[in-house]
């Protein structure tokens, strides 16, 4: 064995560097691959049914309690409105920037509602004190940029006395605000109007067709003087001012849309996020 190698030597050099050569491209490769995954996320967390769990607090912020009265709270929103809401936190986010990190939780763990996955995640990372808002699908229009400066303005002090709960809870009601008013002002829809349209059309119908029915026994006049007797005379005419006709256009304010990005998963975000 040790003669054919010696003498076969450099035919098998030749052939191994190219296998070489290609392990060393792949291992090149295989963090930027391993990132792109679920790899160094904390785990869900699932409830009895086997449902993903709104709430995942690996920061230990939250007594057992507030997390139930806080899932509790979530439940029937993500129901009506059809958009998740999921609140994260971690000790740290690893090699993953906090955006990164919410991102990939959110996608490869499979939260959202719908197929578009419609919902927000609120991240806080402990180790620098780090808050993420991510969005996805819906959630992207529902919560612009705008929107979401004003919830961290109105959590913020919450969050910089440590008061998590109260943070969270009030980032809840703020979410069902947001989803409240993004239902109203979708409610007249181009489906909708042209439902309401056709049937006030079928109401003036019946009603038109009612006074037409009324107008049967009615003749046409040969003559005039069925009307009046002796004629018609004016005795004087003028112009009275009677009222005028204002048309107002509303300007719609202008509340700025979403900057999105796209995740390692491929699914595009928008979000925001910052220090406390």
């Amino acid at each position: 064995m040790m003669k054919y190698i010696r003498k076969h030597k450099k035919n098998i050099i030749l052939q191994t560097l190219p296998v070489l050569f290609a392990a060393m491209v792949i291992s090149l490769f295989i963090p930027a691959v391993a990132k792109a995954d679920a790899s160094g996320l904390v785990e869900p967390i699932y409830a009895t049914d086997g449902s993903l769990y709104p709430v995942v607090d690996y920061a230990d912020l939250l007594t057992d309690e507030e997390e139930q009265a806080l899932a509790d709270r979530i439940y029937p929103l993500q129901e009506q409105y059809n958009s998740a809401i999921v609140l994260l936190t971690v000790p740290s986010t690893g090699d993953r920037s906090p955006m990164e990190y919410a991102d990939d939780f959110y996608d490869y763990n499979g939260y959202g509602m719908g197929d578009s996955h419609n919902g927000i995640i609120f991240l806080l990372s402990m180790e620098d004190r780090s808050w993420r808002f991510e969005t996805t699908g819906t959630a992207i229009d529902v919560y612009t940029d705008s929107d979401q400066d004003y919830i961290f303005d109105e959590i913020k002090s919450y969050l910089s006395e440590n008061r998590y709960y109260d943070a969270y809870y009030k980032f809840i009601s703020l979410c069902e605000d947001e989803l409240q008013s993004d239902y109203e002002s979708g409610i007249f829809t181009p489906g909708k109007f042209f439902i309401c349209l056709a049937i006030a059309l079928v109401f003036a119908l019946i009603v038109l067709l009612g006074f037409i029915g009324q107008l049967k026994t009615v003749t046409p006049a040969k003559g005039a003087s069925n009307y009046s007797d002796g004629g018609l005379h004016l005795t004087s005419q003028y112009d009275r001012f009677t009222h005028k006709t204002l048309s107002k256009t509303k300007i719609q304010k202008d509340n700025g849309g979403s900057s999105t990005h796209t995740g390692s998963s491929g699914t595009s975000h928008g979000g925001s996020g910052g220090h406390f």
